[in-house]
């Protein structure tokens, strides 16, 4: 690098420097003055607030004093009803003020309280301690008392006899600090107050987005530091002063808290007009840097362009630079690197084209390693295996950074001494997250100049291995249910062979015999077991898929009384038919056990969600489509189970999809929508979450 553009750089390096500095000190001072005003803020509404405390004390006993001179207050101390209606009188002029008058024995005779709440009663007098101690008995007295773990200000006024100045009974003031006491502070002093009393939160007229009293940590009283609230709320400074009792004793803190959120934002404010102004000066300062070296380093540009070139590949261009100086010098060697890279790329295209090959046309996942099992390349199919790129595996050991191979680490090395190569037919890769895939994995070595590498070849069975699972247990599902049609129908045989026995029998009896009406208790029975198995046959009877008329509710009584003395023993269904004569045109055997699936799929939702009381409610009833200018019939059937999940809603009439692991097959609802919409209707769902689901099945009226 020439020393004009070491200057040119240089100049900009000092330029940026310059305005960070300045910035930096610019920022600083802004700051140490907003902070400045903050602190200022808090210390005159600490000062304001500690002057407002005061002045209500001595408030109360100028209130004290006027209302004890009082002629009305005077001349009826001896008549409550007169003096309790002289101070209602003057009730306005003692917001949140307790009045209660004394006798001359220090006994209260009459209450008069405006506040919300008051601490001083009789039980508790003794705990105003100016009533408490030897005293002139003339002498008006104020200051602040702890009662029962509470804190209020208490003023005494003597009432005296104006004409004979003989002591008539007492005049006692009470301010509560309660919620008005701190509120009327904050209306001075224009901050928030937080009252404590013994470390114990009292009152406070700071409030949350739900109306709750926030209250400071003790140890947050710092009007150096800056705290919220709550999340995201405003920044407020907090400082405190104490309150003290009769006895000068520390009975209670009071809490100033000012808001400064308005002043920090006038500090951004601030500072982002600052770095807009610097960014500005700074653009142009570079600007200037800019084109006044752009001259001096031109001849460096064109190097630069030249060198880019190179660098994407380009090795035919040369570097036409006629100067006799350093960069002259720097051309040359330019161009005698571009003859050598020419013919180092050369070479490397025949090793990409070998490996092109052997790894990108691959239609299974391969990874290449070294002998040390370092990964030296894999394809895209294997980066999508693995679920991590080449770059992070790039002369790694593959072992390490993929821990659900090592039971291959052996075999691998195997493989590089023999030669011989390893296969894996189901080699089984379970993830972090819970899943499982099933791999055919084949480990083969190639030779490579210098030293072997091996090959790993990885082939995703996963699925294809979980379908032969579940077909697998179709083929189970359908040579149980041929089980079951064999078992019920000599079932059915010995049913009709014992109910003819039966008949035989009554006869042989007849109807005055002892033993006949337990015979006919037999016989009921033995003839509702024949009429289960009746509907079983004919449930799961093979049949030509023919289509006929088909009566709705006989359809679904005939899958309910399947279902009901067994799956659905302890599930009430209520059922409701707005017409009982609504038919349709469909195949039997295919709409029973659509109904029969979808009746299943609501009773194990019921069972999953441990409902106390199961419920499955049908509705049948004829709606007309206008977009197809016909009457259907709508199928209601709603469960109060778990509901489905919104994630899953669009998988449920997917094939296999499944919710019930090994004991579902993921069939069900495939078939019942393919049923459905075979015959020119579709299905329908409503879902409440957490309440149930409600399948909804349009079927066309026959003869509609």
């Amino acid at each position: 690098m020439k020393i004009k553009t070491k200057l040119f750089l240089s100049l900009i390096f000092i330029a940026i420097l310059s305005m960070v500095i300045s910035l930096n000190f610019s920022i600083l001072s802004i700051s140490k003055r907003y902070e400045k005003m903050a602190k200022e803020e808090i210390a005159a509404a600490k000062k304001v607030a500690e002057s407002v405390f005061l002045e209500n004390l001595g408030d109360l006993v100028r209130k004290a004093l006027f209302l004890s001179e009082l002629k009305e207050i005077i001349e009826n101390t001896d008549n409550q009803d007169e003096l309790a209606m002289a101070l209602e009188f003057k009730s306005f002029f003692f917001s949140n003020i307790n009045i209660k008058i004394l006798d001359p024995a220090e006994r209260i005779v009459l209450i008069h309280d405006n506040s919300s709440v008051s601490h001083i009663t009789e039980k508790n007098l003794d705990k105003i301690t100016f009533l408490n101690k030897k005293r002139d008995p003339l002498i008006r007295e104020a200051g602040v008392f702890l009662i029962d773990d509470s804190l209020c200000m208490a003023a005494i006024s003597p009432i005296i006899d104006q004409e004979t100045f003989g002591l008539k009974g007492f005049l006692m003031l009470e301010i509560p600090f309660n919620l008005e006491f701190t509120d009327q502070i904050k209306e001075k002093s224009k901050t928030d107050i937080m009252v404590y009393v013994l470390g114990r939160p009292l009152t406070s007229t700071l409030t949350d987005s739900n109306g709750e009293m926030i209250f400071p940590r003790l140890a947050k009283a710092n009007p150096d530091e800056m705290i919220r609230f709550q999340p995201g709320g405003d920044r407020y400074l907090l400082d405190v002063f104490n309150v003290e009792d009769f006895h000068k004793q520390k009975v209670g803190e009071i809490f100033v808290a000012v808001n400064i959120e308005k002043i920090m934002a006038a500090k951004k404010v601030g500072i982002s007009s600052l770095l807009t102004v610097s960014l500005l000066i700074g653009f142009f300062v570079i600007l200037t840097s800019i084109l006044l070296g752009k001259k001096l380093t031109s001849p460096i540009v064109n190097l630069a362009q030249g060198a880019e070139a190179i660098a994407g590949g380009n090795y035919d261009i040369r570097m036409k630079l006629e100067s006799k100086d350093e960069i002259g010098e720097l051309a040359n060697v330019f161009n005698k690197m571009t003859d050598s890279l020419k013919i180092q790329r050369d070479e490397i295209r025949e090793l990409q084209q070998f490996f092109a090959k052997i790894v990108e046309h691959s239609p299974s996942a391969i990874v290449i390693g070294n002998e040390s099992t370092e990964v030296i390349a894999m394809n895209p199919a294997a980066e999508k295996l693995l679920q991590m790129p080449l770059s992070m595996l790039k002369d790694k050991q593959f072992f390490e950074c993929q821990p659900l191979f090592k039971p291959l680490k052996e075999d691998y090395f195997k493989v590089l001494l023999s030669g011989n190569p390893c296969f894996y037919d189901n080699f089984s890769v379970v993830h972090e997250q819970g899943g499982e895939k099933i791999l055919r994995l084949t480990l083969y070595k190639i030779p490579l100049p210098g030293a072997p590498a091996e090959v790993l070849q990885m082939e995703d069975i996963s699925e294809k291995f979980e379908l032969e699972e579940k077909l697998l247990h179709a083929k189970k599902l359908g040579t149980l249910g041929e089980l079951l049609s064999r078992f019920t129908h000599e079932f059915n045989n010995l049913m009709t062979s014992l109910l003819g026995h039966l008949s035989i029998l009554k006869k042989e009896m007849g109807t005055g015999h002892p033993n006949f009406k337990r015979t006919l208790l037999i016989e009921d029975v033995a003839l509702r077991a024949h009429n289960l198995g009746k509907d079983i046959l004919d449930f799961s009877k093979k049949e030509k898929l023919k289509k006929e008329s088909m009566n709705v509710r006989d359809a679904i009584e005939t899958v309910l009384n399947l279902l009901g003395k067994t799956v659905l023993k302890s599930i009430e269904v209520e059922k409701y038919f707005a017409d009982s004569s609504l038919t349709v045109l469909m195949n039997k055997e295919k709409f029973l056990l659509a109904l029969f699936n979808v009746l299943i799929n609501a009773k194990d939702t019921i069972w999953t969600a441990q409902r106390e009381k199961g419920l499955i409610g049908i509705t049948v009833d004829r709606i007309f489509i206008s977009k197809a200018e016909n009457n259907f019939v709508r199928i209601k059937i709603s469960d109060n189970g778990t509901g489905i999940d919104e994630r899953i809603i669009n998988k449920i009439f997917e094939p296999y999809f499944t919710t019930k692991g090994e004991k579902g097959t993921g069939l069900g609802l495939t078939t019942v929508k393919e049923t459905i919409e075979e015959n020119s209707g579709w299905i329908e769902i409503d879902v409440k979450k957490g309440k149930g689901t409600t399948f909804i099945l349009f079927l066309p009226e026959h003869g509609a």
